[in-house]
């Protein structure tokens, strides 16, 4: 089994927390749960790709 390590986990968390803010703002602006639950997918997925480019484009190893 794979361990991860410190740095992906605060990649993972911080996704996670991008994730919750753009569920959160769907919630307060349309009343579905359905659309609130994808959005936060949606942004948690989007925030880790977002921070992994970001992390290679600065040139720290992510693997």
């Amino acid at each position: 089994m794979a361990t991860l390590d410190r740095r992906e986990i605060l990649i993972i968390f911080a996704s996670f927390l991008i994730g919750s803010a753009a569920g959160w703002w769907s919630r307060t602006h349309c009343e579905n749960g359905l659309i609130t639950v994808l959005s936060t997918l949606a942004g948690t997925v989007a925030g880790y790709y977002i921070i992994v480019a970001a992390l290679r484009a600065t040139g720290h190893p992510v693997g």
